[in-house]
């Protein structure tokens, strides 16, 4: 194989690739980037057996071939030449970097060990198919990834599920004391339900730049495709649970609508008050008042007054506050409106006027 490729394409692939490629390998082979020169460009791949990631780049291959170079160490030293294209050479034994100044010789590793993927077509046969803009995915991810718990002792909870029907596509992630519900307008008449690992979701914001990309779903993974990357995940397996009952239901609930950002600015300040030990926050909710209240015995007392939209009965519930700085660190509209029914029943939380994003959050009972 010998190949000439600019240095900034190269970087660029091995900035995506480095995403998936595992710190710990369990597997040797799989710390290594397989690549692919064929007569069109290079092909670039990296595992973790649970994410594989396939990257295209157009390079000129003046002989074709296959290798496996040392994954971490290949990206460093390429990142480092000063060159504005870069030469690739394989022997033998050897990926050789060079040029008039410097030479590299990576120890190849050997393909034949290198873990049997799934050839596309395999992949994506029988599978079902949408398309959907990068933003609106990325906005869901945001807005429910951080309710997930990774260390979670039943799998199908460390990630997110995806619930696409009757033209929604509807995202749902839960650690049992509070769930995020977030939902967009799709076109297409797609059902689908599977679970996404939050591996997944941390790095697709990181590889995917394109406005859009196109979805594939299987039985056991989900494929995610750009013009030049194709990332592929295994699902999580399990039963998730069924995520409308826990909603409640608007219409015997009282409401409060608070600003968002003062909202989020006076639980900022009483947290500080809060410890490990001790993480519970009051809220009493008077007409149009909300009194927000820590005790600690660790670190002292702490209380702030907020002016609401409230006009129902006098209510104290207490709350771990952490749980509703992460929702309102999500939020982009001026209020929130604050549902509750009662000191021990989950409260609801809503961006303003958008009933498509949903959190529902347990109360520490008094």
């Amino acid at each position: 194989m010998e190949i000439i490729i600019e240095k900034q394409t190269l970087v660029s692939a091995l900035e995506k690739i480095g995403k998936v490629l595992p710190q710990k390998p369990v597997i040797n082979s799989t710390g290594g980037i397989l690549i692919e020169a064929k007569k069109e460009g290079i092909t670039f791949t990296a595992t973790d057996l649970q994410l594989t990631i396939k990257i295209f780049a157009e390079a000129s291959v003046k002989d074709r071939g296959t290798m496996l170079v040392p994954g971490k160490n290949f990206i460093s030293l390429i990142k480092k030449i000063p060159e504005d294209k870069v030469k690739i050479v394989q022997t033998e034994t050897h990926a050789i970097i060079d040029n008039k100044s410097f030479q590299y010789k990576f120890l190849l590793m050997n393909v034949d060990e290198y873990p049997k993927l799934p050839s596309e077509v395999e992949t994506l046969s029988g599978s079902g198919k949408m398309s959907i803009s990068t933003s609106d995915l990325f906005e869901m991810i945001k807005k429910t990834s951080y309710c997930v718990n990774p260390i979670e002792p039943r799998m199908f909870f460390r990630g997110v599920l995806i619930d696409v029907k009757n033209g929604l596509f509807c995202m749902v992630g839960t650690d049992t004391r509070r769930l995020s519900f977030v939902r967009k307008q799709v076109d297409g008449d797609i059902e689908i339900k599977l679970i996404l690992p939050l591996r997944l979701t941390d790095v697709l914001p990181l590889i995917f730049k394109e406005s859009e990309i196109t979805m594939f779903f299987s039985k056991n993974q989900v494929v995610l495709q750009s013009e030049r990357t194709t990332l592929t995940s295994q699902l999580l397996e399990g039963d998730f649970p069924d995520y409308e009952k826990v909603i409640p239901q608007s219409d015997k609930l009282n409401c409060a609508t608070i600003n968002t950002a003062l909202f989020l600015e006076s639980l900022d300040r009483l947290s500080l008050m809060s410890s490990e030990s001790f993480r519970s926050m009051k809220m009493n909710f008077r007409k149009n008042i909300l009194l927000l209240s820590i005790e600690s015995p660790d670190s002292g007392y702490g209380e702030e007054k907020l002016t609401i939209d409230y006009s129902g009965t006098e209510n104290t519930i207490i709350f771990n506050p952490d749980y509703l700085i992460q929702f309102l660190r999500t939020v982009t509209t001026e209020s929130v409106e604050f549902s509750f029914q009662d000191p021990v029943k989950p409260a609801k939380l809503c961006e303003k006027e958008n009933p498509d994003y949903v959190y529902v959050v347990m109360p520490i009972r008094p």
